[in-house]
């Protein structure tokens, strides 16, 4: 019994991994992070109350971000 566990265990560990390290790779204008300074690409995103909201409707005002996993 305790070779099936580990076995088992191997095999569940394996596809985790393999998982985890699938990476996608970016779109060619997306490469790396944008520099200070720099201006930010256009884009658009869901809002906290269900609209959308898009970079150009800040044109020439701050903006911050904040990105949350939502509750807990």
């Amino acid at each position: 019994m305790s070779q099936r566990m580990l076995g088992l265990a191997v095999l569940t560990l394996g596809l985790v991994a393999a998982a985890c390290s699938r990476q996608e790779p970016l779109p060619s204008s997306e490469q790396g992070p944008i520099a200070n300074g720099r201006t930010a690409p256009a884009f658009s995103l869901k809002s906290a109350s269900g609209g959308t909201i898009t970079l150009s409707d800040y044109a020439g005002k701050p903006v911050l971000l904040y990105f949350s996993m939502g509750p807990g």
